[in-house]
């Protein structure tokens, strides 16, 4: 049976180790084992509480709320969540079948270097690149964020492929030029250390025509600002992957409605920012949640500049 030590349960849930160790002595809802070194071991149920019990609280319920149902009210409500959304989930993992993504998936698990570095190059030497954006890079990502999760690559081999998909993005857009088109800024907020989403996005849009000004993850707010107000953009576009809490989430859009809105648009993308919509665009900030979104988007920047 799967097991998950504290470290990784962090990792996927977005709870720090002291909010995991609170609730299991306070809630009960969990009961991870003890390994031999006195490790937490949580289990794949363990883990699925936890995120279930993470996106109820960023709904509005409180933890003590959801405590108070029992364990086993919360698994048969999960349980019925599951049911609504297979149809959906089987839909989104079509990409599975791409017998692209399989040859990658089988220089991953173990990781053969030469093999892998070869068939990205040959895939790439034969189809359009941005067929390979749509069809390849972005869900050999996904599959790999999977990959780790289930345990069958190691964090090492999601920062290898991660690594070898930005080398590719920024020597086509290397290749590209400066464009002509609208200036957009593509940047992540101050806690996210993932920018691949990011980068893959001033892709998209330097293929459209925008000049494309990438500023990477982690930056802090009043950099951002500063920037944009001595840039002037025409738009923004924020990435978000790590979960966006609600107090988090009302003072950095507050921030950013105060001080960039008024400069250009900005639209905010990730699936870091599930359950944060209805605030946002209630701060005029537009959600893109695909590439035809976002092409839609650009389109239409491009129309009126």
């Amino acid at each position: 049976m799967k097991t998950y030590r504290i470290k990784q349960i962090a990792k996927m849930t977005g709870l720090s180790k002291e909010v995991l160790r609170v609730w299991e002595k306070r809630f009960r809802l969990i009961s991870p084992k003890r390994g031999p070194n006195r490790y937490r071991l949580y289990s794949e149920e363990d883990l699925n509480i936890l995120k279930y019990l993470v996106k109820e609280i960023e709904l509005g319920q409180s933890i003590g709320e959801l405590a108070s149902l029992g364990k086993d009210e919360i698994l048969a409500r999960m349980n019925s969540e599951e049911l609504k959304e297979t149809v959906d989930k089987t839909e989104d993992e079509t990409y599975t079948t791409d017998p692209l993504i399989k040859d990658l998936e089988q220089c991953l698990t173990p990781l053969d270097q030469s093999a892998f570095k070869e068939r990205l190059r040959e895939i790439i030497a034969l189809l359009p690149f941005e067929e390979v954006f749509k069809r390849v890079l972005i869900p050999l990502q996904i599959r790999v964020g999977e990959l780790w999760f289930d345990g069958k690559v190691g964090i090492a081999v999601e920062h290898y492929v991660t690594t070898q998909v930005k080398q590719k993005l920024f020597a086509v857009m290397d290749m590209m030029g400066m464009q002509n088109g609208p200036k957009v800024i593509i940047a992540c907020p101050p806690w996210e250390l993932h920018e691949i989403g990011a980068q893959m996005v001033a892709y998209h849009c330097s293929g459209l025509g925008c000049q494309a000004i990438l500023l990477g993850a982690n930056l802090p707010l009043e950099d951002l600002i500063h920037f944009c107000t001595g840039t002037k953009p025409d738009a923004l576009v924020l990435s978000f992957t790590s979960p966006l809490g609600e107090a988090k989430s009302r003072v950095f859009f507050a921030e950013i409605a105060n001080h960039i809105l008024p400069l250009c648009p900005v639209v905010a993308g990730g699936q870091g920012i599930a359950q944060r919509e209805n605030y946002i665009e209630n701060k005029n900030i537009k959600i893109i949640k695909t590439l035809p979104d976002l092409d839609t988007f650009i389109n239409n920047l491009i129309a009126s500049s």
